[in-house]
């Protein structure tokens, strides 16, 4: 199971994110990036910031 909180990246923020394939999370959080803080691109540096968060847990 792949886990993002939302704060990690984005200090403040509530959201916490958890799935079993990493793709459709990291579409959850652009989502909810989108909509939430208004990030409507997602630039390599903003990727890495996400990836550097997500933890994975069998």
């Amino acid at each position: 199971m792949f886990k993002l909180a939302c704060g990690d990246v984005m200090p403040g923020c509530a959201a916490r994110f958890e799935n079993s394939d990493r793709g459709a999370m990291l579409g959850q959080v652009a989502a909810h990036a989108a909509s939430a803080h208004g990030i409507t691109e997602i630039t390599p540096e903003v990727l890495a910031a996400v990836e550097s968060q997500i933890s994975f847990a069998a």
